[in-house]
């Protein structure tokens, strides 16, 4: 029975051991995927285990007790709100959880965002000192060559690390991104007949003039007629970019200047991009989607309305806007 006893000890004991090495050293998951979890003020050991069981991060919650024990770190742990990548060992959770924050920061670029509106975004996250990220994306050696990055800069959420943040990397790495996107549409914009830049600029008006991802091949078929066919634009956005404005109304004396962005008084395309588009927005502008209009307008509920001739136009400004 003694033997019987130790050696169920002994094997248990090998177990517990493999067990427990195999957890701290492992880790949960080799998914590079971001999960986001809050850490409270007071929250016991087994609170965090838990927690961190609960956001699929560890598998084994009483490991990870032990291992901050052994560690001597469980009471070091602080509160706050944290984003973990799912394939961190026990030790790289709990190193970064003695420090109370997420060792990187969530950037959101909403499609549509200008450069000068990525620079705002950048500096209230205190990433950057406010119009460096701008003057960057003049004047930065970035390793590539290309007139205007306007349109060029793909909007996403990323991930960056506060310490090592600089506007430089960013740029490279959202112009990165943009070409990635761009990769499946290569063979379908040569195809096209259009060239690259006129598929950027096409893609920024078309972000910045549909309400809804619907409306956008069909948008984009009404532009690239009126351009086709040397008609006005007439796209009110070109003229909110150049005045960098894009909540106010515009008024008459807004389409006075005679600039290459005020399509109303210019022909063709403006002279860059007006925005950073999303994939939705370019592949609206490679596949437009036929249709018989030549205009359209959104009303005060953000509805669209097509018109066929200037007169059905008329109509609809008379109906839907005065």
């Amino acid at each position: 029975m003694k033997k019987l006893i130790f050696w169920f000890v002994v094997i248990y004991g090998v177990y517990f051991a493999s067990r427990m090495m195999l957890a701290w050293h492992t880790p949960h998951s080799d998914s590079e995927t971001r999960v986001n979890i809050e850490i409270t003020r007071g929250q016991t050991l087994q609170g965090i285990s838990e927690s961190l069981q609960e956001s699929d991060l560890i598998s084994d919650p009483f490991a990870f007790r032990l291992y901050s024990k052994w560690k001597g770190v469980s009471a070091k742990y602080q509160a706050g709100h944290y984003m973990f990548q799912k394939n961190l060992t026990y030790a790289d959770l709990a190193d970064l959880l003695q420090h109370g924050k997420s060792p990187e920061t969530k950037i959101t670029i909403p499609e549509g965002s200008t450069i000068a509106q990525i620079d705002d975004i950048l500096a209230k996250k205190s990433l950057i000192e406010p119009g460096s990220f701008e003057s960057c994306a003049s004047y930065c050696d970035l390793g590539f060559r290309i007139s205007n990055l306007e349109g060029s800069l793909f909007p996403s959420t990323y991930y960056v690390s506060p310490n090592s943040f600089t506007n430089k990397k960013f740029i490279q790495r959202l112009y990165k991104t943009f070409q990635q996107q761009l990769d499946p549409l290569r063979e379908d914009i040569i195809s096209s007949g259009r060239t690259l830049d006129e598929i950027v600029k096409m893609a920024s008006m078309i972000e910045r003039e549909a309400n809804h991802d619907a409306e956008m091949p069909m948008i984009a078929d009404v532009l690239w007629k009126r351009l086709d066919e040397k008609i006005h634009l007439g796209v009110d956005a070109t003229t909110r970019y150049e005045l960098n404005n894009w909540k106010r109304p515009l008024y008459t004396e807004d389409f006075q200047k005679d600039s290459p962005y005020n399509t109303r008084k210019r022909r063709g395309l403006p002279p860059t991009a007006i925005s950073n588009p999303g994939i939705k927005a370019l592949k609206a502008a490679v596949y437009p989607e036929k249709n018989p209009y030549y205009y359209y307008l959104h009303d005060p509920k953000g509805q669209v309305h097509w018109g066929k001739t200037h007169d059905d136009h008329v109509r609809n400004k008379q109906q839907y806007l005065y």
